[in-house]
């Protein structure tokens, strides 16, 4: 099986797939190239542009399923904070690793037949090297007693070198077939509507189809374990990548890497754990049918420019600051003192590599 090896895929004239969901790319508004919706009303805050883009992706869905009111902001105006909370470059660097280590060594048929320990040590390399290059660019090494003071190039090395031993072991076993990295995807939904993302990987484990995830976290096992299943990227990505593929996916390999903040008498990290978020035919099914509900629901919101607050998630979101304002013009000026245009931009690919 093939896939495409080239990450710019066109529909209807418009480079499509998204940069990876931990990265906020950091584009201008006049260098947006994606698709979005115009000529819509433009009651609330009329004063702005708007830039909601038509093909979704995870991180808009997740978005307006956590609050349209939020939804707004982000998404369709574009607005984020003016700095980027640090686990954003601290997980694109673990990526990075992990996509230059996997494209060295080989993908598909270029993957040596037996374990090729002096190509491994090559892709090793390169992939340190990119690793750190991207840690030193978009990074830093934070504070003791900070709250994630783990975060240092010295434990980010030590995580490149973990990963590795757990890769290492892999390719030495040969159970795993990895087909595609950072492979692109803009699929139609039943209903006509499309969705994309960039998947990790796609492989081959017991004849079988998988899409694997790389993620890094600060939570154990066993809290991680509760957050796969509802998971709408896991059931997003096992369906799209279906229909990428023509072949079932039986669901997502999610392998993660963890640090945390050590004790006195425990250092927490650098380990890894692997979860399987399965998925049947009937769960898929039923994801693109409420993913098509919420779609709708968003129609009614750009209709009416009307995007109402999920109180219930008020208390530790970003934005909560705007919403507490007593006026529109106050929330605008909150908006315009700590946020800046930059917006979801699905369509570039590595804006930030």
């Amino acid at each position: 099986m093939k896939f495409n090896a080239d990450p710019t895929i066109t529909f209807n004239d418009k480079t499509t797939g998204p940069t990876p969901e931990i990265i906020v790319p950091k584009v201008e508004p006049e260098h947006v190239t994606m698709e979005i919706y115009t000529d819509v009303p433009k009651k609330f805050m009329a004063k702005y542009n708007r830039y909601e883009p038509v093909i979704k992706d995870s991180t808009q869905m997740m978005t307006a399923k956590t609050c349209f009111r939020r939804y707004f902001y982000q998404i369709v105006l574009g607005r984020v904070s003016k700095e980027s909370a640090i686990y954003f470059a601290w997980g694109s660097a673990y990526h990075k690793f992990r996509e230059v280590l996997e494209l060295t060594y080989g993908v598909g048929d270029a993957c040596p037949p037996t374990f090729d320990a002096e190509r491994a040590m090559e892709a090793f390399t390169a992939a340190v090297n990119a690793g750190m290059t991207y840690w030193r660019k978009y990074g830093a090494d934070q504070p003791v007693g900070s709250r994630f003071e783990f975060m240092t190039a010295g434990r980010l090395l030590a995580s490149f070198q973990t990963a590795y031993e757990h890769w290492q072991r892999e390719k030495m076993q040969g159970r795993i077939k990895v087909l595609a990295v950072e492979q692109v995807f803009n699929v139609a939904l039943p209903n006509g509507d499309r969705t994309s993302g960039r998947a990790d990987q796609i492989v081959r484990w017991n004849e079988r189809l998988w899409g694997r995830d790389f993620k890094t976290t600060s939570k154990d096992e066993k809290y991680y374990n509760r957050t796969i299943e509802p998971n709408d990227q896991f059931t997003r990505y096992t369906y799209a990548e279906g229909e990428l593929t023509g072949e079932p996916i039986q669901g997502q390999m999610i392998e993660v890497l963890y640090n945390a903040k050590s004790t006195k008498t425990t250092t927490k990290g650098p380990t890894i754990f692997t979860l399987l978020a399965s998925r049947t035919q009937w769960q898929v099914e039923e994801w693109t049918k409420d993913e098509e509900m919420w779609r709708w629901m968003l129609d009614k919101c750009r209709e009416e420019d009307r995007y109402p607050m999920n109180e219930s998630s008020c208390a530790f979101c970003e934005y909560h600051s705007v919403c507490t304002k007593p006026s529109e013009a106050a929330m605008m000026a909150q908006l315009e003192s700590y946020f800046v245009v930059r917006p979801w931009d699905n369509t570039k690919i590595g804006v930030s590599d």
